[in-house]
């Protein structure tokens, strides 16, 4: 039987909405000023800003669009479309960040990789997790490990950026992003397993909230941007250990 979803509170929507939209602002601008730092011209630094503003105008977009016209929908009788979108993300996007070779010629600049790494500070809108929880949005196997977890890791993230600014050692933003991937695994595992379609775990309520606006901004849109960071952080730095290793 499908189960019907509670509304969001609003400032929950504020909230999400504005975490969303900062990290579509802030990549172009870091990396637009990362360009300047780098020799580019102002003309090729714009460019390369605004094709990434349009990747995540049109990523955003198509979150919003898929859940306007209930592609995600969660129920017994449906695919569970959303959990392929993600995947096809996580799959796509450090792959093209790796094959970009103006993009990982910036992102080998360690004080690039930190200013890009502020943004999950921002993972302490986990907490919201907690708030839907109370509101029965959301059930306690997904809610207390989901937002523990993520406000670890966005405490944690400051530690990251500093050791990235101020030390050339690998192994703390190394091991911070395996935390951060650590964490999305439990996330992502126990949303999608205790979800309708997916239904391996049933759960009272399910987590189908997260195919409805705004949360669907969570699996579609700021959780595979956080993977594909994690995973550029780690594939950067280890690549810069084997060249300073080889020079």
């Amino acid at each position: 039987m499908d189960h019907s979803i509670p509304d969001v509170p609003v400032t929950v929507t504020i909230l999400v909405v504005s975490v969303a939209v900062l990290f579509s602002v802030w990549v172009p601008v870091i990396l637009y000023f990362a360009a300047i730092r780098h020799g580019c011209s102002t003309g090729e630094s714009l460019r390369l800003a605004g094709v990434l503003a349009a990747v995540f105008v049109v990523w955003f977009g198509l979150s919003v669009s898929f859940t306007q016209v209930e592609a995600f929908h969660d129920a017994p009788s449906r695919p569970p479309w959303l959990v392929y979108f993600f995947f096809a993300l996580i799959v796509i996007g450090p792959i093209a960040v790796a094959r970009s070779s103006s993009l990982s010629e910036l992102l080998a600049d360690r004080r690039t990789l930190a200013e890009l790494l502020i943004t999950q500070t921002a993972r302490w809108l986990g907490c919201v997790f907690l708030v839907l929880k109370v509101g029965g949005q959301l059930p306690g196997f997904f809610a207390y490990p989901a937002a523990f977890g993520d406000i670890a890791v966005g405490i944690t993230a400051c530690v990251a950026v500093i050791a990235l600014i101020w030390s050339t050692s690998i192994s703390i933003p190394i091991a911070w992003s395996a935390l951060g991937l650590l964490d999305f695994v439990g996330a992502a595992g126990t949303g999608f397993l205790a979800s309708q379609a997916v239904a391996v775990v049933h759960t009272h309520p399910p987590t189908s909230v997260f195919t409805q606006w705004p949360m669907v901004l969570f699996p579609a849109y700021m959780v595979p941007f956080s993977i594909i960071l994690h995973i550029t952080t780690i594939r950067v730095l280890l690549a810069n250990r084997r060249k300073s290793r080889q020079s």
